[in-house]
Formats: C-alpha cells, sequence, structure tokens
C-alpha cells in the first residue's frame, strides 16, 4: 500500500468536530464596551446625591463637589496558531486540508476564553479610582454580596431560596425591583454549572404542576430552566474553575452593572509560510472585563455534594 492510500484510509472520507463547549452564554447579557485602547479603559461613573432640607427664607447653601469615580478594565491577549505541512493536502488526497474547520475550532476556543474572562471580571478583584489623579486600589466583592452555603442552617445546593436571597439582595441596593426593565439592560441574570442547575429541578416549587402551567410546560419539554422568580437563568460548564472541593461558585448579576471591553477584534488569520510551503491558521483577540460595582453582582455558594 502506497503512504498516499494510507492516508486516505487512516483519515477516512471527511472531518468530524469532537464534543466540547462552542459558544459563550454570557455574551448576549453583559454590556459590551467597544472602543477600548491602550493600556487600560475606564469607565466613569457618577455617585449617589441626596437633598438637603431648605430651614431658612434666605439660605445660602453650600455647593459640594460632585462624587466621582472610575473602574478599570485591563486587556488580556489570547491567540492560538495550527500549521499544515506542505505535504498534507496530497497525502490527504481529495479530502482536502481541514481549513475551515481548524478555523471554527480556533473561533470556539477563542469564546471559552471570552467567556472566562467575564467571570474574572465579574468575581475576582476590581481594580478603582476616585479621580483622575488618584491612585487606583482593588474591592472584592465582600460578605454583603454573598449568599452562604449554609444558608438555611446547613449545606444546599443552588436552591430557589438561595435564588430569592440573591434577588433581595439587589432589591436592598435598589438594584432590582419595580422601575428595572428585566428585558432590558437591567436585566437579572444567573450563569450555573449543570450539576448545580439540575439541582434545581428537584425542588418542590419547580416541579409542581403550578410552575408548570405558569411557564407552559416548556422546561419539562425542554430538559432546562429559562428563567426563575424573573432570573435569567443559563448553564455553562465555564464554572469548573470556581469550584474549590464541592462548593461551586454561582453569580448573580445584573447585565448594566457588568462590562466587556474589547481591544482588538477577534480575526483569523491564514497564509503560506515561504520556509516550510505549508498552510499557517492563527486566531487572536485582546478583551478585558470589569463589574462596574458591587452592588450589581452577587456571589451564590452551592454544595454539588448534596
Amino acid at each position: 500500500m502506497s503512504p498516499h492510500e494510507h492516508a486516505r484510509i487512516a483519515y477516512g472520507e471527511q472531518w468530524k468536530s469532537l464534543l466540547s463547549k462552542k459558544h459563550n452564554v454570557l455574551k448576549n447579557f453583559v454590556t459590551f464596551k467597544a472602543d477600548c485602547a491602550g493600556r487600560y479603559a475606564t469607565i466613569e461613573q457618577i455617585g449617589t446625591v441626596e437633598l438637603e432640607e431648605k430651614t431658612a427664607r434666605h439660605e445660602n447653601t453650600l455647593a459640594v463637589e460632585l462624587e466621582t469615580a472610575r473602574r478599570f478594565i485591563f486587556p488580556r491577549s489570547f491567540n492560538k496558531k495550527i500549521k499544515f505541512d506542505e505535504d498534507d493536502a496530497w497525502k490527504l488526497d481529495k479530502i482536502g486540508v481541514p481549513m475551515p474547520q481548524s478555523a471554527m475550532r480556533l473561533m470556539q476556543a477563542g469564546e471559552r476564553k471570552m467567556e472566562e474572562i467575564i467571570f474574572a471580571g465579574m468575581l475576582d478583584t476590581a481594580t478603582v479610582g476616585n479621580g483622575a489623579e488618584e491612585a487606583m486600589t482593588t474591592v472584592s466583592l465582600g460578605a454583603s454580596q454573598t449568599v452562604a452555603v449554609n444558608l438555611t442552617g446547613s449545606n444546599t445546593g443552588l436552591t430557589s431560596t438561595k435564588i430569592i436571597e440573591g434577588v433581595r439582595i439587589f432589591m436592598d441596593n435598589d438594584a432590582y425591583g419595580q422601575g428595572s426593565v428585566i428585558e432590558g439592560a437591567d436585566m437579572l441574570c444567573l450563569a450555573a454549572s449543570p450539576k448545580s442547575l439540575l439541582n434545581l429541578w428537584k425542588e418542590a416549587v419547580v416541579t409542581s404542576s403550578d410552575f408548570r402551567a405558569f411557564t407552559g410546560g416548556k422546561p419539562f419539554d425542554t430538559g432546562i430552566i429559562e428563567a426563575f422568580f424573573g432570573v435569567k437563568l443559563m448553564v455553562t460548564t465555564g464554572l469548573s474553575a470556581r469550584k474549590i472541593g464541592n462548593i461551586q461558585d454561582i453569580p448573580m448579576w445584573l447585565k448594566s452593572r457588568v462590562t466587556y471591553g474589547d481591544w482588538a477584534k477577534a480575526e483569523t488569520d491564514v497564509w503560506r509560510d515561504r520556509d516550510t510551503g505549508g498552510d499557517r491558521i492563527r486566531f487572536k483577540f485582546t478583551g478585558g472585563a470589569t463589574r462596574e460595582e458591587e452592588k450589581g453582582v452577587v456571589l451564590i455558594k452551592a454544595d454539588e455534594s448534596v
């Protein structure tokens, strides 16, 4: 058998992709900032203002400085290059070098990495400043924005009680409630691991006939809960790195309070290497993310062993 014929048998007649996470479930549920450039991008913010009561007829109240703040987004760059030998084309005969398939796999890898960046900006320490001349400092979410794993006295997984507690925290912060546009900029979102989200299916409130009637039976038809208590639910395997032991981090956030910044748009380059005669394909992008304020994110702790 010639090497040519051997290659045809070894590779079969067509290319198929192995299973992997292919998309970024978060990109439609965060704020997109497309004009980022330089070593960092900033989000300028105006603080809260309270009025003072007038107590005299000719009272002359003092003017005050408007409280301002800013958030910093730092870019991270990623790229990957795949190479093909100059002889690959004839070795694979009519099958051809899998350039389109390779480009698709690189883009899928980029989608996963972008999701990772958004989770980091959402949950890790954020870089802040209080003015143009003030130094940068960092701030964490803190206990006030965390729903404990033992909220009801013992460790539990993702439950309706924890989701409702998260909504209460947003309401206490004046971040959600009457006047909020649920399907607009201030959509309240939650991303869960598959195991944590499926734990919600064990809840009596979810399996009840009332819940099925209210949702038109769709969760039972599709096997996916899309919304609960006004919260948009999504499932992702991108949280696996945020699990310590059995305790999984489950983020809730307002769409308007988490921003993804784009420096260099994702792009794919294809070229012929002159030294080797082979083909090269590269995918690259640069981006970063941050939460705009701590009140816009809540972290739920879920025990996936129960």
